[in-house]
This record gives C-alpha cells, structure tokens and sequence, in this order.
C-alpha cells in the first residue's frame, strides 16, 4: 500500500526538519496542505524542504509555485473540483483530490488518485466521524486510486487493508505527537509493507 503524510494544517515548530526526516525515512509522498497560510508562508516552507524531495511533495494550494520547486504534484481541493471547470490533466503533474463519498466516484475519473474519508473517527478533528461502516469494502471497479484516510494509526492498518484502498494517508498519527514523528511513521511503514 502506498503511504502518504498530509500536512498539519497550520505551521508547527521544527515541521520541515520532521518532513525531511520522514522523507529520509522512505517517505514517497508528502500533501503541503496549509488552508490558511499565505503563500509567503508557502514558499517559507517549501524552502526548507531539501531539494531532492521537492519531487515528492504536493501542493493543495499555489499552485503557481510547482514551477519554482520542481513539484510533479497538485492537488484539487474538493470545493475547487466541485466550483470550477478543471482544465488540462496532461503530463507533467500527477492530480489528485478528496472525496467523501463512493457515488461521487465517477466525478474524479481524470484525477489519478483521491482521497476517501473519514474512513474512521479522525484522530486530528474531534467529532469528525468515520463514514465506513464494519464490513467495508471499496468494490466497485474504480479508474481513480483511492488513499484512505481519517484516523488511520498503527491499530487499524490491518482493518484499512482489508478495506482494498489502494494507500493510506496519515495526519492525526503524524502530528498529534509530534516528538514520536518518525517513530509513528516507520512503525506503520512496516505494518504497510507486511503482506
């Protein structure tokens, strides 16, 4: 399964040291999602970001800022796909976006991968429930990955796969402890990677 770390979504002390240090950890794809930052706070970011891994990251918002960051990623947030007529989805860049709901599959078919969720009781937003119910399955035949996401941690990770999505998006496992990091992420890289 492919693993993704999203953002916390607001600037955290030391976040772009984790972030290369998750990255070092066999990272493969980092979401830059910063609802309210600017996009000076953006590129504050980005800069401290080691250039190799510039290429592994994507960006939910400036995207005009792929350009000066060697970003191969952009991501469309849902009130964006939903409000506006999204234009090419040519190479270079690998598109993704969000969903919450399994109907809204055939919206998302150019998209190369979307997230789903909250599949369970989010770890990082108290009160948002989890939208799967026992026995979930994403079965129906799909052109778009689906990346679960919504508090996903090291006692779920079996549960998710049984699930068949496609990765597993990680931000409440992440950044809730901060200090366990990179601890938190290679104990769950490890539980991905068993059959």
């Amino acid at each position: 399964m492919e693993l993704f770390v999203i953002a916390h979504p607001t600037i955290l002390k030391d976040e772009t040291l984790l972030v290369n240090q998750l990255f070092d950890a066999g990272l493969p794809v980092f979401h830059l999602r910063k609802p309210t930052a600017d996009e000076a706070t953006h590129r504050k970011f980005l800069d401290g970001i080691l250039p190799e891994y510039h290429n592994r990251m994507a960006l939910h918002h400036f995207h005009a800022l792929a350009n000066d960051y060697n970003i191969k990623r952009l991501h469309h947030t849902e009130s964006f796909r939903k409000s506006s007529t999204v234009g090419d989805f040519s190479q270079p860049y690998t598109y993704s976006t969000s969903i919450h709901q399994l109907a809204e599959i055939d919206q998302i078919k150019s998209y190369h991968y979307s997230f789903f969720g909250p599949v369970f009781n989010s770890l990082s937003k108290p009160g948002y429930r989890g939208i799967t119910d026992t026995g979930f399955s994403v079965t129906q035949s799909k052109t778009t990955r689906l990346i679960a996401l919504g508090g996903i941690d090291l006692n779920n990770i079996d549960q998710v796969k049984a699930m068949n999505f496609d990765g597993i998006a990680l931000l409440g496992s992440i950044w809730n402890e901060p200090a366990q990091a990179i601890i938190n992420f290679k104990k769950i890289q490890a539980k991905c990677q068993q059959n």
